[in-house]
């Protein structure tokens, strides 16, 4: 059931996706702000939580709503699987989120994270990369919106020890003077990282409490380091002891 599931939603998201990008050419045409690409966006994003929960039978919790910052924060979070990337988003329909360069070069996909705008890193650019991050980055935070990063950088299933790519956090935090908002969850129990097939259930999204600007960037890297680690493990126990045998 979990396969056919899946396979259905898979088929429904490229057909939404299709209809979505009939919107492009007149977008293009009109040159529209970056307002108007991001409602379009934010239709599909939503599109997509909506066949997450219907279709597949994946809801979501939220805990911690409370620690939001109201204005421009740095929303750190874990990387399981391809959910959060999507419902993030249309929680923080505003947000950048900071994705790798290659992501433009996707048909359709790339016109909009470019136009959203999204924060596009070449990895492969070293210090030049991390300079032209934390100039968009800025920016956005100048028009009161927040910066979404994943700072493990890619995908990491929930029985590998969570590795962090500091260099990224860790240059948005000490040149943007806003909060962080730690974020966790355990997705990866329901979409596992090499798999298509998706598991109905209830994934726990965590807010924790905000760090405050203006720490030592080596304390800030631990902090944020650890408060999300163990969040994270802490959802994935409390879902596994409370599975069925």
């Amino acid at each position: 059931m979990h396969n056919l599931r899946s396979a259905v939603f898979i088929a429904l998201v490229v057909i939404w996706t299709l209809l979505l990008s009939l919107a492009v050419p007149l977008l293009w045409l009109a040159n529209a702000a970056s307002a108007k690409v991001r409602a379009v966006s934010q239709l599909w994003t939503n599109g997509i939580v909506w066949l997450f929960k219907y279709v597949i039978g994946l809801d979501y919790r939220e805990h911690g709503r409370e620690n939001i910052p109201d204005g421009p924060c740095i929303i750190a979070c874990n990387h399981q699987s391809l959910w959060e990337t999507a419902v993030l988003c249309a929680i923080f329909p505003d947000a950048s989120i900071v994705a790798k360069q290659e992501l433009r070069k996707l048909p359709i996909v790339g016109w909009f994270l470019h136009r959203y705008p999204m924060i596009l890193v070449d990895r492969s650019a070293g210090r030049q990369a991390l300079k032209l991050m934390i100039e968009q980055a800025r920016a956005a935070v100048g028009e009161g919106r927040k910066v979404l990063i994943f700072p493990q950088g890619t995908r990491q299933a929930v029985d590998e020890p969570m590795a962090f790519q500091p260099a990224g956090i860790a240059a948005l935090y000490t040149n943007l003077d806003v909060p962080v908002l730690p974020t966790a969850h355990n997705s990866g129990l329901f979409w596992g990282k090499k798999t298509l097939m998706i598991h109905s259930g209830t994934i726990t999204l965590s807010y924790l409490p905000v760090i405050p600007p203006g720490l030592d960037r080596k304390a800030f890297q631990a902090k944020v380091e650890q408060v999300i680690a163990e969040e994270a493990e802490r959802l994935i126990k409390a879902a596994v002891a409370k599975a069925p045998d």
